[in-house]
């Protein structure tokens, strides 16, 4: 399957999204570790953050099987 410039965009906003999601975990924990009381405002950041990626995610592979519709 060709990969066309979008494809390439949004492949590099899901991982972006991915690697923010994962970020703000690694922080969450180490917060937590820490004994820090701001652990517990990460949490809204952390589900905006899984949302994005999912929405990016979603995205990305709608626009790759849009692909594969093109190709039959």
């Amino acid at each position: 399957m060709e990969s066309c410039g979008d494809c390439k965009r949004l492949k590099q906003e899901f991982w972006r999204a991915g690697e923010y999601y994962v970020s703000l975990i690694v922080q969450n924990d180490q917060m937590i570790r820490d004994t820090n009381s701001k652990a517990t405002t990460l949490d809204s950041a952390i589900k905006k953050a899984r949302r994005r990626r999912n929405d990016a995610g979603r995205i990305f592979l709608d626009h790759r099987i849009s692909h594969e519709e093109d190709r039959q």
